[in-house]
């Protein structure tokens, strides 16, 4: 179980202690207490390798983040955060019929790392894992930023926005249900600095969409979320409904999600309650999302949105997909001779100047498109000194017999004499490299 040793590291011990050594050294404030359960009764707490292999074939779920009790599996329990993690279930009708290769491509468009660790569980969906590079202590404020991160990794990628907690149960590892393994690793600034890129997109991009799962992570909804008083309840509860329905959820998944929301409420609503507001919310000619005056009024705090109209022509859009940034970049290589070099910053604000100088590539996604291209062998990459007067050069991948088109090409489809070998990801569509071998007739 060599991906639990990576996880975990020193946090376990490889024995349990004997009573002599215990009163010799005391108890360790480093080591961490993990949960194991079956179908989520009977959690049994363990500290030691030998107890957790011996329990993987009895038990189905895990915690993947320690505690510093045996007897309280809490997020106020918490001692060391080992990893980042999100559940994608493939039972919802955004995620029907999802594979392997659809994850990595959701992971890429959402500039986030390549994974360390993906997990299938038996309906088919998948348990993604981003290893940190070191443990990070589990303070309050540490736990709530990593919530943060990890709802909206969830909501770049489809994920279940149910699942959302440092001290979450998840499937356990096994030689059967893991289909990918990486030995990359992921520091927790890192996955902040990416949550914050993705914060301040959002603001420019303007006020909360209607018809996308960012009206959830409004810090209005979110504070809904946590529960309310009597006497708050029943609007709360229609709110929250018209909320899920206009983020794109499905009655059952809206009434399911509130279920779990009511356990927060202090007193509880019953569920027929329940069952009635989301059923209210989801008839024929029922408001498309929630009332501004009733989220403010019942939070406390502002909150505004607009209508989702669809995505832009890229030409009226600020930002780009990845995919497009990543063709400019290889238009600017082949207009400057195949390569490009200077410090890193410098190559972004000519890249922009080259496309369009109202559009707007970040520093962090440059770095990124350049580290995923250089992966499918497009460029090179090369870096000379270090700090502010390292060079970066960046180069055209030049293979044999490969063509380098100029500008646009036109597609007008094969013929008897001409194979083509797309780049790795990519498509029979137009592409800025094509590798062109034609058979001789000797």
């Amino acid at each position: 179980m060599e991906v639990l040793r990576n996880l975990y590291r020193d946090q376990l011990t490889e024995a349990p202690k004997r009573a002599s050594q215990v009163e010799k050294t005391g108890y360790s404030k480093e080591l961490g207490w993990i949960f194991v359960c079956q179908e989520f009764t009977q959690p049994r707490a363990i500290r030691t390798y030998r107890s957790l292999f011996g329990a993987k074939e009895k038990y189905t779920y895990f915690t993947p983040n320690t505690f510093y009790r045996n007897d309280q599996r809490h997020a106020g329990s918490l001692r060391w955060l080992n990893a980042m993690v999100i559940d994608i279930d493939v039972k919802t009708s955004q995620n029907a019929g999802m594979i392997f290769p659809d994850v990595m491509d959701r992971v890429t468009s959402a500039g986030l790392p390549t994974p360390s660790l993906v997990v299938q569980t038996p309906s088919g969906g998948f348990h993604v894992y981003w290893y940190l590079k070191e443990p990070r202590r589990a303070f309050p404020k540490v736990v709530d930023h990593y919530k943060r991160v990890q709802r909206m990794i969830a909501e770049e990628m489809n994920a279940d926005l149910q699942a959302i907690g440092a001290e979450r149960w998840f499937r356990l590892p096994t030689e059967e249900n893991t289909i990918f393994r990486s030995g990359e690793r992921v520091s927790f600034d890192d996955l902040c600095d990416w949550l914050t890129e993705q914060q301040e997109n959002q603001s420019k991009k303007g006020n909360v969409a209607l018809g996308s799962t960012d009206l959830l992570s409004h810090p209005a909804i979110l504070k809904l979320l946590e529960g309310v008083e009597e006497g708050q309840r029943d609007n709360t509860c229609y709110t929250l409904a018209l909320a899920y329905k206009a983020a794109g959820y499905e009655e059952d998944q809206a009434l399911s999600s509130l279920y779990c929301w009511n356990e927060k409420n202090s007193p509880s609503l019953r569920q027929i309650e329940i069952k009635r507001k989301v059923k209210s919310a989801f008839k024929p000619g029922s408001p498309l999302g929630p009332s501004s005056y009733w989220i403010e009024t019942l939070s406390g705090i502002e909150f505004k949105y607009q209508v989702w109209e669809g995505a832009k022509p890229r030409e009226e859009r600020t930002y780009s997909h990845l995919d497009e940034w990543k063709e400019d970049i290889l238009a600017v290589l082949r207009k400057n001779g195949g390569c490009i070099c200077g410090a890193q910053r410098t190559l972004v604000s000519l890249i922009i100047s080259s496309v369009d100088p109202s559009k707007c590539l970040s520093y962090a996604t440059f770095k990124r498109l350049v580290a995923v291209m250089v992966e499918e062998g497009l460029i090179t990459k090369e870096v000379e000194g270090r700090g502010r007067c390292a060079k970066t050069t960046i180069m055209l991948v030049k293979k044999d017999n490969v063509v380098l088109f100029p500008g646009s090409i036109e597609f007008n489809g094969l013929n008897s004499n001409t194979f083509i070998d797309t780049v790795v990801g990519g498509s029979l569509l137009p592409l800025a490299v094509l590798e062109i071998t034609t058979l001789r007739s000797d």
